[in-house]
């Protein structure tokens, strides 16, 4: 009797350490990458050598002049420096009807975007399906930027755009010296159809205006696999 309550334990045990191995990790095995999104003007290219080295790996920049659909004459500019330092790159327009010029305005580089990302923002107006071809039938990627407070007053309890990837924005303080990226801090809101098993957020912007080398820039932390 002893050995074959001994053997259950044994076999209980090891059932446990199975299940425990088969359960899903909290975090990906890939650490998340260090991203910024800037609206500011940079002229120096060091600059982004400097980002470079501080461990960003993707460099988002809004394309045309603020409040207007109009091509920014600075993206180019920028786009170059950036991809010089080694960055990847990608853009965004604050109003999602300017996605045709904010694409427009990178030129020579539309190639090497990641995505253009359809920005769901209070005041503006709401992302559609033509916005979403449109970036597409232009060769880039489009992406969602969301907030989970923000959405249901711009798009209701709509889920429709549950297939794009959502880069995602919800904000803390921290100290920007000891940030480790972190794709799953703050935890996820389930909204949109994302943050829900199976269709996690790609991004999360988590700081606004952290001064780095002279120049404000939002924080992001990015799903490694995500990039290209």
């Amino acid at each position: 009797m002893k050995k074959r309550k001994i053997l259950t334990v044994v076999l209980a045990s090891l059932l446990a350490v199975a299940g425990a191995l088969d359960a899903p990790a909290a975090h990906s095995a890939e650490p998340s990458v260090k991203v910024l999104d800037t609206t500011a003007t940079i002229a120096d290219p060091g600059w982004f050598v400097s980002a470079y080295n501080a461990g960003f790996r993707l460099y988002v920049m809004h394309s045309t002049a603020w409040g207007t659909c109009t091509p920014w004459d600075r993206t180019q500019t920028q786009l170059k420096m950036a991809l010089d330092a080694g960055l990847r790159i990608a853009v965004y327009t604050r109003n999602p009807e300017c996605w045709e010029g904010g694409i427009e305005a990178t030129g020579p580089y539309r190639e090497q975007l990641e995505f253009f990302a359809l920005d769901v923002e209070l005041g503006e107006p709401p992302i559609t399906r033509n916005m979403v071809d449109g970036v597409r039938d232009m060769g880039v990627r489009p992406i969602v930027y969301g907030i989970h407070t923000h959405w249901p007053l711009i798009m209701g309890d709509s889920s429709e755009f549950s297939d794009l990837p959502l880069w995602d924005g919800d904000f803390h303080d921290f100290d920007y010296a000891h940030w480790t990226p972190d794709l799953l801090s703050p935890a996820p809101v389930s909204y949109g159809g994302w943050n829900v098993p199976g269709n996690m957020r790609v991004g999360v912007q988590q700081k606004l205006g952290q001064d780095i080398g002279g120049i404000q820039v939002d924080l992001n932390s990015f799903n490694p696999d995500f990039l290209r």
